[in-house]
């Protein structure tokens, strides 16, 4: 007797989790969503997948993902393809690359962002982009905020 074809439907996501008393050191690589609940050092890469920091959560890492929900605390670099939610409590050190942020009454931010199209996305060189008449406003600006 075969599975009923409603079985491929209601099969759960798949989602991983660093417990509360796990601390790693070095680097993650997930093909799924992963929620960290204890602490992380190095860097991690989950491009296509969403990363959750949980309230007692701590990471120390560059950090690769498609989503980022930040609730704990977050040290490094941060390049997220589609969006960053820093909840209230949360405490983040480090630049935030991402196409779009989300930021609660609460939250605390230290570094630069940068909200951009993911890189992916960004084909046309910068001598072209940025042909207009505000290309000299653009071009300081630019310096003010890497340098």
């Amino acid at each position: 007797m075969s599975a009923p074809s409603s079985f491929r439907l209601n099969t759960p996501v798949a989602n991983a989790t660093v417990g509360k008393s796990v601390i790693i050191k070095g680097q993650i690589l997930s093909r799924e969503d992963l929620t960290i609940e204890g602490e992380v050092q190095g860097t991690i890469d989950i491009p296509e997948h969403r990363l959750t920091i949980a309230a007692g959560g701590k990471v120390g890492a560059d950090v690769n993902a498609r989503e980022l929900d930040i609730i704990g605390s977050m040290h490094g670099r941060i390049e997220a393809a589609e969006k960053v939610y820093v909840r209230d409590g949360a405490n983040v050190v480090g630049d935030i690359h991402s196409a779009g942020i989300i930021v609660e009454d609460g939250a605390y931010i230290k570094g630069g962002i940068d909200l951009t199209l993911p890189r992916a996305d960004q084909h046309i060189p910068k001598s072209e982009g940025t042909k207009n008449t505000h290309s000299d406003i653009g071009d300081l600006a630019e310096s003010v905020f890497t340098s």
